[in-house]
């Protein structure tokens, strides 16, 4: 193997027991999350891979290549469209995808988000090709997975939900058990995140004194955490659990990227 700086590897991880283990990427348009479990335990984890390693492998080549039980690859969208399942069809995709404005280097993909839309997205031509030695049916947009997990739990119509990376964050809320919104939006400061977060209250019509806000993400600080806690009455950190993680990892951290876990393939269950 090459010399791979993992963030943790479990003392029982071989990749000659490939065959047991599930694959998880998380891919954006410069870097990807390598992740490998057993059924839902987490064995090894290397975050911050460049995506050249994944285009073409040099350093991971037995790591990328083993021969998986399952492979989930999960990519980040540089655009994105919800379409209600009632009002898609694979002709439509061209058509949804003009509000783009697609450029050369980009690729369009359209797959189901949950039991009720469809998710129209493009990603960089060069994340295309690194996914591409995977199968295409098994790569999702990133956020499917957490989308659905916290779907399961009933959610309330005044929890919104915020996963908060370097830069990005996206909201999630629910009504009825139902998908009502899914954003994303550029942050650089907790300034920035805040008014973000209050804007989209005002524009749904509701009260920030009513709000329940959980967090998670790799870049959940307590900076974000207390600047938020100022203008929303009861902002806690997203403690649902989708993997078996060591201790000295954070699993609202890890949420989005553990749940992709539920993406993975019922022939591999």
């Amino acid at each position: 193997m090459g010399e791979i700086n993992y963030t943790y590897r479990h003392k029982d991880f071989d990749l000659n027991l490939a065959y047991y283990y599930t694959m998880v990427l998380q891919v954006n348009s410069t870097l990807f999350t390598y992740a490998v479990f057993y059924n839902d335990r987490l064995m090894a984890l290397a975050e911050n891979c460049i995506l050249e390693e994944l285009v073409e492998p040099t350093e991971m080549v037995n790591e990328l290549l083993a021969n998986f039980k399952d492979v989930v690859v999960g990519v980040d969208a540089e655009a994105f469209t919800i379409v209600p399942a009632e009002l898609y069809s694979t002709d439509k995709v061209a058509g949804y995808a003009r509000f783009f404005d697609v450029k050369e280097d980009e690729k369009v993909l359209a797959q189901q988000l949950d039991d009720d839309n469809f998710i129209i997205y493009k990603i960089k031509a060069v994340v295309f090709e690194a996914i591409g030695k995977f199968n295409l049916d098994r790569c999702v947009h990133s956020s499917r997975g957490w989308i659905n997990v916290i779907a399961n739990t009933n959610p309330a119509y005044n929890t919104i939900y915020i996963n908060i990376e370097e830069g990005v964050a996206e909201l999630l809320r629910f009504k009825n058990g139902k998908l009502r919104l899914y954003n994303t939006f550029e942050y650089k400061t907790a300034d920035d995140l805040a008014y973000a977060v209050s804007v989209v209250f005002k524009q749904m019509g509701v009260l920030q004194r009513e709000v329940h806000l959980y967090l998670s993400g790799a870049a959940v600080n307590r900076e974000y955490r207390a600047r938020l806690s100022e203008f929303f009455p009861v902002v806690d950190i997203n403690k649902l659990k989708i993997a078996k993680l060591p201790e000295e990892l954070n699993s609202g951290q890890l949420l989005k990227l553990s749940a992709l876990l539920l993406c993975v393939s019922s022939e591999a269950r």
